[in-house]
């Protein structure tokens, strides 16, 4: 499947087009997508913190997005 390139701005532009209903939905999906995160996290955080540590990253010092961006790496490279 081919994949289309957009950035941030022409994504929020969408959003604001959507109805009230989609716009819900999009919030609700991506709401889902934090609470997934935290999940993971508290599940595996022995193995994070070790993983953290390995590499010297403070975990409690990222963003959000940062924490997303650093967990999907290490599930990413594991698989």
């Amino acid at each position: 499947m081919p994949t289309i390139e957009i950035n941030d701005q022409q994504i929020l532009r969408c959003l604001d087009q959507l109805s009230p209903e989609g716009k819900k939905t999009a919030l609700r999906q991506l709401l889902g997508g934090l609470e997934r995160l935290d999940r993971l996290v508290e599940k595996n955080r022995e193995r994070l913190d070790a993983v953290c540590k390995a590499r010297g990253v403070d975990f409690g010092r990222l963003t959000e997005e940062e924490r997303e961006r650093f967990v999907d790496h290490i599930l990413h490279e594991s698989a």
